[in-house]
């Protein structure tokens, strides 16, 4: 029997290509993925958290620090295939909605994740993820943004790393930010449990091949993904650029959290 109890599971796996080794990334003496991990934990959100990977390196660090870990198998094309591994084994089997935070997401917000679970458990779409305005013509043009294109009743329509939506006749500026039709995707999935197995039995789509990036497969099967739209936030970790950013940040948020205490 299903419960409404939420699963949440971060998958790392160290064969990134812009920042090798990227979950066990050092940033403000921590590894990038204790940095997510911990702030999901303290969010207080999920009923449950691990962390999933293939990686033996990745599951002793954290275990050291705390965390739940799965072992999972070390040929998933995607995050999500590795996080349906986990649910469907028979501790988690009665969770109703699965979260996937991308292990590469320190700044992640509660607000962002909460809105995520409430488009799957209240607000009946298959699927579920967030995205937050893009402010600039660079942010727009950059391929590490994933871009978002919504329908009129939020449902996602297209992801893309190139600059879309595409202005035809002239460079977008600022009103044109400010339209809501500029929106950067962020690395949050929701699902409900139906649909997460569903997505993961589908073949690679070609859009997935090309664009490397998995949402295209459940879009282009018909699976509905509803995007909410939510307050800037900090990008994630993608490239050694992203990196010196984060640490740049978390450094200065841990000596102000030292002033103050």
């Amino acid at each position: 029997m299903l419960t409404a109890g939420v699963l949440g599971v971060i998958p790392a796996r160290l064969s990134s290509q812009r920042l090798p080794d990227k979950p066990l990334h050092s940033i403000a003496g921590r590894p990038l993925i204790e940095w997510v991990w911990r702030r999901v934990v303290h969010f207080g959100l999920f009923d449950t958290v691990v962390i999933a990977t293939d990686s033996a390196r990745v599951a002793e660090v954290a275990r050291a620090f705390g965390a739940s870990v799965e072992m999972t198998r070390d040929d998933h094309p995607s995050g999500t295939d590795r996080v349906a591994e986990v649910a469907r084994r028979a501790e988690y089997a009665a969770f109703g909605t699965i979260v996937n935070v991308q292990g590469d997401e320190p700044f992640v917000t509660r607000e962002h994740l909460r809105v995520a679970v409430e488009l799957v458990r209240d607000g009946g779409w298959d699927a579920g993820t967030v995205a937050t305005p893009i402010a600039t013509a660079d942010e727009w043009r950059e391929p590490s943004v994933v871009k978002v294109v919504r329908a009129d009743d939020g449902a996602a329509l297209y992801f893309s790393r190139a600059p879309v939506p595409f202005n035809r006749d002239a460079e977008p500026g600022p009103d044109d930010f400010a339209s809501g039709l500029y929106l950067r995707h962020v690395g949050i999935y929701s699902y409900r449990r139906d649909a997460l197995l569903r997505w993961v039995a589908l073949p690679e789509s070609p859009l997935e091949h090309i664009e490397k990036l998995e949402q295209l497969r459940p879009l282009a099967a018909g699976i509905r993904m509803g995007v909410a739209v939510g307050a800037p936030a900090e990008g994630g970790v993608d490239t050694p650029a992203d990196a010196a950013r984060a640490e740049h940040i978390l450094s200065n948020m841990h000596r102000t959290q030292e002033a103050l205490a």
